[in-house]
């Protein structure tokens, strides 16, 4: 390999993560941008039935028209930005809780005799099995708030439609901050869902006032509590009893109150932050945090680490490389990862998409041979065997040629497409022993490398970060990662640990190749002794 120059890295150690791969499920909303633009073609069609329904029912349907109107004005804002809307996590949040919440109200409305037709219209349409469903709309905030939580954004910015610095143009009023607030303090992100509550606060406009107030102070008691923070817990309680004094729940608090007998006068005189201080030393950290701050750029390779890496040409694999040499980038040497650019085409990547229409299926996660759908992984994929078309056989050669390894036993084809908020945790592409005997082909061997195609460029965020490697690959159309996951004795190498950062905006699709062991001996012959034990920087 002919190389010229490039970027590095190298660090620390870290524990075995269970293998994550894929398991069978039924297609979500929130998990695919596939899904997404699907059901908002049937949105069109509910609004139709809507329009039918309040000319059969003109005399009583004021509150059913001042909702059309809400709904046809955010339809034309989407039209306007057209498939770009749908890469804004707020915009996916919004459209799916009008799916969801929102929609239930306007059946409650319509289900009245002068109604029927247009109402069962409307259900059949809701009833659909790719229409989002109330857990859908959670997974939505969820992915909204692992974005803020991993890339440290600000409630104050997010609310006003600015992600990581972008402005997009829309705006959460102060119940849909309130609703993200009580979520996020389900999910155990109690700083953020008081900063959202607070946010819900601000954003109260006068005709809303009366009827949110008592519940974002309700919600914000009990968040302070979660922080222990019994003065606050004291003053808000106090307001809370003002504007609620019949209500019986404020005495769920007089026990915590009773039991803090020393109150934090630090309280006070500094708030809770959003997000804890980035550590001064980012070497002695936990799995999750050393992914983490790889993800939000914190944890980089050095310059000295950078500066023996290499880029070029590669042309010594097959004689048809010498016309037309790959394009190769190092990204770190020991262990080897690379980038190609420039290996797959828009042409495959269109056949690509028409193979897989309308046959995604939720990812999960194997951990003690057991298959689950799991918030570790949220995508949807699908699995393409090389036979099923020319086209996925010709990228197994230019595969073979880039590896210099047999691709006749290499998995399916794995095409993934990531959602809102979408992310890949931390994980080993190897199998651990138990995990091999019980994975599909057991008999090919582990996975001996990886190569993963981007087949979509992505606006913010959903780099695959490898924490020890200190190393984070944007997503770049067109180009593809390769590392091997084995040590030439064939021990899984944990080095290359590695995941995908969520999306912040935008689209993800990546095409997984998964190549084994087996028949690979004389292309990787492996050592006379266990290199493992010497390859651990």
């Amino acid at each position: 390999m002919i190389f010229l120059r490039a970027e590095c890295k190298l660090s620390a150690a870290l524990a075995v993560l269970p293998v994550l791969i894929w398991c069978g499920a039924n297609a979500e909303y929130f998990s695919s941008i596939h899904e997404m633009s699907n059901v908002f073609i049937y949105e069109q069609k509910m609004l139709q039935h809507i329009q039918k329904f309040i000319a059969d029912n003109e005399r009583k349907l004021d509150f059913l028209r001042a909702r059309l109107d809400e709904y046809e004005s955010e339809r034309s804002e989407a039209q306007q930005w057209g498939i770009a809307y749908f890469e804004s996590p707020l915009n996916k949040y919004l459209l799916s809780k009008r799916l969801t919440v929102d929609w239930q109200r306007i059946e409650n409305l319509m289900a009245a005799a002068t109604g029927e037709k247009p109402l069962k219209r409307l259900q059949r349409l809701r009833q659909r099995d790719n229409m989002p469903k109330p857990e859908d709309l959670t997974g939505t905030i969820d992915g909204l708030l692992r974005i803020q939580f991993i890339y440290r954004l600000q409630t104050k910015h997010l609310a006003a439609g600015i992600l990581d610095g972008v402005a997009y143009g829309m705006q959460l009023n102060a119940k849909q901050c309130l609703e993200i607030g009580q979520q996020a303090l389900t999910t155990k992100y109690p700083e953020l869902a008081h900063a959202w509550l607070l946010e819900a606060h601000n954003r109260l406009s006068s005709s809303d006032r009366s009827k949110l107030l008592p519940h974002i102070l309700g919600q914000l008691v009990q968040v302070k509590a979660t922080l222990s923070d019994s003065r606050g817990v004291n003053s808000t309680l106090e307001i809370l009893k003002e504007l609620e004094p019949s209500s019986g729940h404020h005495h769920n608090y007089e026990v915590f109150l009773q039991a803090q007998t020393q109150i934090d006068d630090l309280t006070l005189a500094n708030p809770f932050k959003e997000h804890e201080p980035v550590p001064e030393d980012l070497s002695n950290l936990s799995h999750d945090e050393i992914y983490r701050y790889t993800c939000n750029g914190y944890i980089k390779k050095t310059p000295p680490e950078e500066r023996n890496l290499r880029c070029g040409y590669m042309s010594e694999t097959h004689p048809f490389l010498l016309l037309a040499p790959l394009k190769v980038e190092e990204l770190n040497r020991n262990p080897l990862l690379v980038l190609y650019h420039d290996v797959i085409y828009q042409s495959e990547i269109d056949v690509l998409n028409k193979l897989n229409r309308k046959r995604y299926e939720r990812a999960g996660v194997v951990i003690n041979s057991t298959s689950t759908v799991s918030k570790k992984r949220t995508s949807q994929h699908i699995f393409i065997a090389a036979t099923r078309h020319k086209v996925l056989r010709t990228i197994d050669q230019r595969v073979a040629d880039m590896t210099n390894l047999n691709m006749q036993y290499a998995e399916d084809h794995q095409l993934a497409d990531y959602g809102i908020g979408g992310h890949y945790s931390q994980h080993f592409d190897w199998f651990g022993n138990s995990d091999l005997a019980n994975s599909k082909c057991d008999e090919m061997g582990n996975r001996i490398a990886t190569v993963l195609f981007y087949l979509s460029d992505v606006a913010q965020g959903g780099g695959t970060a490898f924490p020890i490697l200190k190393q984070l690959l944007k997503p770049k159309k067109y180009a593809a990662a390769f590392w091997y996951n084995l040590h030439a004795s064939g021990k899984g190498d944990w080095r290359n640990l590695h995941g995908g950062c969520p999306i912040i905006v935008g689209s993800k699709w990546v095409l997984n190749r998964w190549i084994r062991e087996y028949d690979q001996s004389d292309l990787r012959p492996c050592d006379l002794w266990d290199d493992s034990v010497f390859n651990t920087s």
